[in-house]
């Protein structure tokens, strides 16, 4: 075995007993914490080894395994709000209070996150299922159901998409959400707000304090057949794996 295997095999192994990450996340307990040491000394070790970063080899479909951070922050959408913030401690107590808006008492949970970069027609589209009353119950007093589970795919696309110096730039273009196979539609809200384009960035470019293009980028530190791993503004780690089956997005 290459010893970049033995290194992505434990990669791979510390993605998948974190839960992509999401058991070394403070808010929720301080546990773990010796993963995430673990982690940033296998990257050092691997990133050394990385592919010819090149269009060509960044282009396709790439699913989300394991982040540092808030899992929904690999979506352009955040990354440009984490860009517009302009601060690191801005950004961090605004994504933490998202979580708690959304998360709390587990009704909101984050499915499969995927990303498919296209550079024949310069998109970058992001998307991450999200899974509303998965499990809603009475303890102690029953075990069934109260709600039932409702659901949907948030689907960003990012326009003008480039490769500058192992950056990946971009910029917002619109953002929807779309059913998922499987899941319920949310009642009302599906029939006022889903399958519909809503336009991010001409929105965006006219609220009053932003004075330029939603946009973002992130920095690519590895790349090879298999496995991309990249750094956002603050040096957040996101890895993904290359789909070898296309998610159908539209």
């Amino acid at each position: 075995m290459k010893e970049t295997d033995e290194i992505k095999k434990k990669i791979f192994q510390i993605a998948a007993v974190t839960d992509r990450g999401q058991r070394l996340n403070k808010l929720i307990a301080p546990v773990y914490q010796e993963k995430l040491i673990e982690m940033d000394d296998l990257i050092e070790c691997l990133k050394i080894y990385s592919s010819e970063i090149s269009a060509e080899s960044l282009s396709g479909e790439w699913e989300l395994i394991y982040s540092n951070v808030e899992l929904f922050r690999s979506s352009p959408f955040f990354l440009a709000i984490e860009k517009a913030l302009n601060n690191e401690f801005k950004s961090n107590l605004f994504f933490k209070l998202h979580q708690l808006q959304v998360s709390s008492f587990g009704i909101s949970t984050i499915g499969r996150i995927v990303q498919k970069i296209d550079f024949e027609k310069k998109e970058f589209i992001s998307t991450f299922d999200t899974t509303i009353f998965g499990l809603t119950t009475i303890p102690v007093l029953g075990w069934f159901k109260l709600f039932p589970t409702f659901g949907g795919r948030v689907i960003t696309v990012a326009d003008n998409l480039v490769l500058e110096d192992k950056f990946l730039k971009m910029n917002l273009k619109k953002t929807k959400v779309s059913k998922v196979e499987g899941l319920n539609k949310i009642p009302l809200f599906s029939k006022l707000l889903m399958e519909r384009w809503y336009p991010v960035k001409e929105v965006w470019e006219n609220l009053p304090w932003n004075k330029v293009c939603p946009s973002c980028s992130v920095s690519i530190i590895y790349i090879d057949d298999e496995l991309r791993i990249t750094k956002d503004l603050y040096g957040n780690i996101f890895i993904y794996i290359r789909q070898t089956l296309s998610l159908e997005i539209f």
